[in-house]
């Protein structure tokens, strides 16, 4: 007998590179709006994060969130998900030794995270298991996706990654002194 297997309750992460952005007109926005609001706080650490960035507020946002929409839309349907929408959208703009806190994102189905600018020197984006395997798992010489309980992806310009809104993910500090900006945003089912 040969056993079948199945790979039950996996973490998704979709990740791409976004070439057709203008990144230098999303930065001025960024900026812009850092100079325009004093911002929120919420998982992040001496960084500045913006309230929900609204439709029509720019037409270069506008054409990301259309870009990022397309996406999530291919996601859903991978999965099998309802239709979704815009739950909502921010900028967060990270200095020297600014960081993201370990959280995840409540009522989201799905979230993600776009670079505006930023290099790997930055701080990677750092998502965690939270099955509590690692009380269970012995140590392993090589790690794989069934043993591991932890991975970083890349904080680079005109990166895109989404996933679960329930994976719990934070922001290394920003090591450089050179802002990184990045967008965040969540989806949910129409309301």
């Amino acid at each position: 007998m040969s056993l079948t297997v199945e790979a039950w309750f996996p973490q998704l992460i979709w990740s791409g590179l976004l070439e057709s952005i203008d990144n230098e007109k999303l930065k001025e926005f960024a900026y812009q709006r850092k100079e325009q609001t004093e911002g929120v706080h919420a998982s992040n650490y001496i960084g500045w994060q913006s309230d929900n960035i609204h439709y029509k507020d720019n037409e270069v946002f506008d054409s990301l969130v259309a870009t990022i929409t397309g996406h999530i839309e291919d996601c859903r349907n991978l999965v099998n998900l309802p239709p979704l929408q815009l739950y909502n959208i921010w900028i967060n703009v990270n200095g020297p030794g600014a960081y993201n806190h370990l959280h995840n994102h409540p009522m989201a189905l799905l979230s993600g995270v776009y670079y505006v600018d930023s290099k790997e020197e930055q701080g990677n984006i750092f998502f965690e298991r939270s099955d509590g395997a690692e009380y269970f798992l012995p140590p392993v010489e090589v790690g794989n996706h069934f043993n591991g309980s932890a991975t970083s992806y890349k904080s680079v310009t005109g990166a895109l990654y989404i996933f679960p809104g329930w994976l719990k993910h934070s922001v290394q500090p920003n090591t450089t002194q050179e802002d990184r900006i990045s967008i965040s945003f969540n989806y949910g089912v129409i309301k």
